[in-house]
Parts: structure tokens; C-alpha cells; sequence
């Protein structure tokens, strides 16, 4: 995986950039003033969180729609929980992993508990593992490919999201928060179906 190049150097690059910029202007003649526009505010929820529910390997395997409901908030929270740990690792915002991960541990673990039951049913206990590990591996690589299109916004994106996140006061807040999509989001990019980064 690819990360963006450490903070400091780019800050110090961004310094350096705004000094001499101030030096121009000192030195021109005085403009008309024009009306400045700051830059958009990142609004967190980098990507929609709700991610894809694999279908059993067989038709006659069937889940209520109380279970499919369960189901699928442990899949988001998962997914939710895979998209941080992609932002730790690629934007060095691993602090703010392990407060969330303190913070919703027993509720992180309960979510992958019944993923690991529903992988177990959807296609057996040897197979299902095997489902499961290609699953998330695929739902990460592809939260890294959608995070790698996002350019230099990516890693101030995911410091919105985990401001979002660690405002968060309890298990409910967070099923809450996996279930939201942001504003703007067409499809879902936290999927285990493959995908390829747009041009």
C-alpha cells in the first residue's frame, strides 16, 4: 500500500510556498480587493459505509429479514472499522485507531462475531473462512483504491471522518453513523466487488 509523504515535509514545503507567496505580493503593487472563497470544509464519511452482503453460496441457505437486518449493521460497522484502519496506515492516523477501537471494542467484536456466524452459514465453516478472508481482503484493497482517487484530499477527508467518529458516544451512535450516507454519495465504493480507481 502506498502512503502520502509524511506530514512534516509536506508542511514544511506548504510553508515555504506560502512564505514566498507573501513576499510577492508584499512587493506588487496594491490590487483591487477580490472576494475570497475558502476552500470547501471536508465533511467526513469519506466514502458511504454501508457496504455489500456477499449472497450465500446456495439458494436454499436463507436468512430471515430480522437476521439480514442484523446482518448487514455488523457488515457496516466492518466496514466502518476497515475504513479507518486503511486511513491509519495511509495517513499515520493510527492514535486516533486505537481511541476508536477503545472506545468500540466490545461493540467492533460483536459485529465480527456475526460476521464470522453469517460467512460460517452462507458457505460452511472451511469454505466460509476462506469467503470471508477474500472478502475483507477485497473490501480493503478496494477502500485503498477509492481513497488513492481522492488524491491529496484523502487524508484530510479521514481527519473529518475521525473527528466525526470519536464524537461518538456509544454503540447506538455508531450504528447510527454506519447506517447515514453522506450527502453527495452515488454508489458504494466500500464494496467487496472489485473495483478500478476512475481516470
Amino acid at each position: 500500500m502506498q502512503t502520502t509523504s509524511p506530514a512534516p515535509l509536506r508542511g514544511k514545503a506548504l510553508l515555504s510556498l506560502g512564505l514566498t507567496a507573501l513576499v510577492v505580493v508584499g512587493c506588487a503593487k496594491p490590487a483591487q480587493k477580490a472576494a475570497t472563497v475558502a476552500p470547501a470544509a471536508p465533511v467526513g464519511h469519506v466514502y458511504p459505509v454501508a457496504v455489500d452482503v456477499p449472497p450465500p453460496v446456495s439458494a436454499k441457505i436463507k436468512f430471515t429479514s430480522a437476521q439480514h437486518e442484523q446482518i448487514q449493521q455488523a457488515f457496516n460497522v466492518i466496514g466502518l472499522k476497515s475504513a479507518l484502519m486503511v486511513a491509519a496506515l495511509t495517513c499515520g492516523e493510527q492514535n486516533q485507531y486505537d481511541t476508536f477501537m477503545r472506545s468500540f471494542q466490545p461493540h467492533v467484536l460483536d459485529a465480527q462475531h456475526q460476521m464470522d456466524a453469517y460467512f460460517r452459514k452462507a458457505s460452511g465453516r472451511t469454505s466460509g473462512q476462506r469467503m470471508e478472508d477474500n472478502y475483507v481482503t477485497q473490501l480493503a484493497n478496494n477502500q485503498t483504491i477509492a481513497g488513492m482517487a481522492q488524491g491529496s484530499a484523502f487524508c484530510l477527508n479521514n481527519t473529518a471522518e475521525f473527528q466525526a467518529v470519536l464524537t461518538l458516544k456509544s454503540p447506538s451512535d455508531l450504528d447510527h453513523f454506519v447506517t447515514d450516507l453522506p450527502p453527495a454519495a452515488a454508489a458504494q465504493v466500500a464494496s467487496a466487488t472489485p473495483t478500478t480507481p476512475v481516470p
